[in-house]
């Protein structure tokens, strides 16, 4: 699509705003005209690509702007979406959404009507390079601009589910296939896709068709032709795989040892994460020491046990320098860039963590701090998704390769509740969950059952749990925590830590549900095998645990009762921390009927 037809009606709806949009009007005029007065003295299709992105923020003005372009060109204003990309090197920020944390949005504004990913035409759906990895573009070209890359799709509309995921017993493992060992500016092709489990020939293949997606990180390379590809798993390609074209970029060191990891999710829901290592060189010189590559580490791929995915996934993962972490994003409610953005903490992510948590009380300076190292773009896309669910509150899950940096207690800038306490865990409900290793498995389970309760409590009188819901109440001797834990219980509650910590971490048998009064280390419990591990981070005494299980027990998720009881007393209560998906739910057995 031309840019200067896109100049020209960008112009028209600037004199059409008052009718668009009344006296909302004001600030997109404001925004837009610096950027109409930039014709002539900056790239057309740079330019074109920030009016784009500006107009799309407001409803009005972007409808018009579709109509007036679908004249020229006949593109259906319910079609014209948006789709941001950016292939350049990862080291800056992303793509945007809309108001970021520094920015309040904008008055009057509209959520963006960008696309949904499984809601793209059959034949413009994107897909996998050919085996022949993508030539780089020319220099000094900036690949497809954002008008080459408007896509047709209906618009999702609110309220509607993703269809469940089929029954398949088909399962794979990430594939990175890559060499040991490269040279600084040189380019490497890196296979992708998924290959056989443990335990299958290959021969598998699932009921029903899986569009699979594959982001990669790569901290030190550029990807000229993107990070991401689209797979199709079916029957006649159970195990598919697509070649990437990865250059190194220039380094100082003589040797850099990089990593190369691998995203997969399935309908805006992380499935399946696959990891690499590779060896940089400065010269060719240093090149001949190349060894057999070791496996990928990582989690099995098991599309079969998707259901409905978090209003906004984010990943984290680390960099190659301590203190360096890789966002990236998905959402059911919007396609969302291909390439990471960096989060530099300026120390470890360990001593981060703890002079946050060392504190030992919230406070919004806390959460500012917090807030101030989260990537504008979380907070775009965010700010996007909650104006698409509203008057519904957003869930989030923020799957982490580091367990220490406290992301929920990150203070908005402009909540979208005003009534309520700022911090993201009272604003939205949210979630985590371990990324990086062979478990705990993913997606997190949204179900767990809570028939058989269990509390670790070592005081004479029956805990409250023992009289309300039947639980067998046993002490903190790591004889009787081994004992009920070889019963199988759903629910563990525990009042102290010691012994009965030291055992529950070593196997969880049936994924029960953990509750920890004291502050311990969820990690452990959650690669034992527990479906969800709600933790303190600091010491804040009991009180908690009688309406939380009241209300879970009654059907409420757990992130929800942990956002509200936040909400209403977050000098207490603001110091839980739930991991798990933030739709889990509890199942209690009703009893039989007389």
């Amino acid at each position: 699509m031309d840019p200067v037809a896109v100049l020209r009606a960008a112009r028209a709806v600037r004199d059409e705003l008052d009718s668009l949009m009344g006296g909302a009007s004001a600030e997109l005029r404001d925004r837009l005209d610096p950027l109409l007065a930039e014709a002539g003295s900056r790239p057309p299709g740079q330019l074109a690509d920030a009016i784009v992105m500006l107009i799309a923020q407001y409803g009005p003005a972007w409808n018009r702007l579709s109509a007036l372009l679908n004249l020229e060109h006949g593109l259906a204003a319910a079609q014209a979406v948006p789709v941001p990309t950016d292939t350049g090197p990862q080291d800056l920020g992303g793509a945007g959404y809309g108001s970021g944390y520094h920015d309040p949005p904008p008055t009057g504004a509209m959520s963006l009507d960008w696309m949904r990913p499984d809601q793209a035409p059959p034949s413009e759906t994107p897909r996998a390079p050919s085996p022949q990895a993508p030539p780089a573009p020319p220099a000094g070209s900036r690949g497809s601009s954002m008008l080459g890359r408007l896509t047709g799709a209906f618009r999702r509309r609110r309220g509607d589910s993703p269809a469940p995921a089929p029954e398949s017993e088909w399962e794979g493992i990430p594939l990175i296939e890559a060499p040991t060992e490269s040279v600084s500016g040189w380019g490497t092709e890196v296979s992708i896709g998924v290959a056989p489990g443990r335990g299958q020939d290959g021969g598998a293949a699932p009921r029903e068709p899986v569009e699979l997606d594959i982001q990669l990180v790569a901290e030190g390379f550029d990807a000229p032709g993107g990070w991401q590809v689209r797979l199709r798993v079916d029957a006649a390609s159970p195990y598919p795989r697509a070649t990437v074209s990865l250059v190194a970029l220039a380094q100082q060191e003589p040797e850099v040892a990089r990593q190369i990891q691998a995203i997969c999710s399935v309908r805006g829901q992380v499935v399946g994460f696959g990891l690499r290592s590779i060896t940089l060189h400065g010269s060719p010189g240093r090149l001949g020491r190349e060894e057999p590559p070791e496996p990928v580490a990582g989690t099995r791929i098991r599309p079969a046990l998707v259901g409905e995915p978090a209003d906004v996934t984010v990943a984290i993962v680390h960099g190659d320098e301590p203190g360096r972490l890789w966002w990236t994003y998905r959402s059911p409610h919007f396609v969302t860039p291909d390439r990471a953005e960096l989060c530099d903490l300026g120390m470890r992510a360990s001593e981060f963590g703890r002079q946050l948590t060392g504190q030992g009380r919230l406070s919004e300076e806390l959460g500012r701090k917090v807030g101030s190292r989260v990537p504008r773009g979380f907070w775009e896309l965010l700010n996007a998704v909650a104006g698409r669910v509203a008057p519904r509150r957003p869930s989030v899950l923020i799957l982490s390769q580091e367990p220490h940096v406290p992301w929920e207690l990150a203070v908005l800038e402009h909540p979208y509740d005003p009534s309520l306490p700022r911090y993201l865990n009272c604003q939205a409900v949210t979630g985590r969950w371990p990324l990086g290793g062979r478990r705990p498995e993913l997606p997190p389970p949204v179900s767990a059952r809570a028939d058989h309760v269990a509390v670790v409590y070592d005081e004479a009188q029956a805990h409250p749990l023992v009289t309300e819901y039947g639980a067998t109440q046993v002490s903190s001797a790591l004889g009787d925590v081994l004992g009920v834990l070889g019963q199988g219980p759903d629910v563990v509650h525990l009042t102290a830590g010691g012994s009965a910590a030291e055992a529950l971490g070593r196997d969880l048998a049936g994924a029960p549900f953990v509750f920890l009064e004291e502050p311990g280390d969820a990690q452990a419990f959650l690669l034992a095998g527990a479906s969800g591990v709600v933790e303190p981070l600091w010491p804040v005494g009991g009180g908690l645990a009688r309406e939380f299980y009241r209300r879970c027990l009654s059907g409420e998720p757990p992130a929800e009762v942990l956002r509200s009881m936040r909400a209403q007393a977050p000098d207490s209560a603001g110091a839980y921390r739930f991991h798990g998906h933030p739709s889990l739910t509890l199942r209690r057995t009703p009893p039989p009927a007389e």
